[in-house]
C-alpha cells in the first residue's frame, strides 16, 4: 500500500478499523489507491453517518420521546 495512503488512515482511526474489519479494502486500496472515497462512503454507511440513517435515528428518538410522554400523561 502506498505510503501517502498508509498516513492518511493513520490520521483516520475509523477508517483503519473498516480495513481491519474488512480486508478486501486493503487489497483494493494497493490495487488502486484513488478508491480512499469509496472507503469513505463505506465507513459512513458502517458508522450510520448517512443523512437516511441520522433521519431513522431522530425518528427513533422521537417516537420514544413521544411514548414516555404518552405514559407520563395517563398517570
Amino acid at each position: 500500500m502506498r505510503r501517502e495512503i498508509i498516513q492518511y488512515l493513520d490520521q483516520r482511526p475509523d477508517l483503519k478499523f473498516i480495513i481491519r474489519e474488512q480486508p478486501h479494502w486493503y487489497r483494493k486500496l494497493s490495487r488502486n489507491p484513488a478508491s480512499i472515497q469509496e472507503l469513505e462512503e463505506e465507513a459512513k454507511t458502517f458508522y450510520g453517518q448517512t443523512f437516511g440513517q441520522r433521519v431513522d435515528r431522530l425518528n427513533g428518538q422521537i417516537e420514544s420521546f413521544s411514548k414516555l410522554l404518552q405514559l407520563f400523561a395517563k398517570q
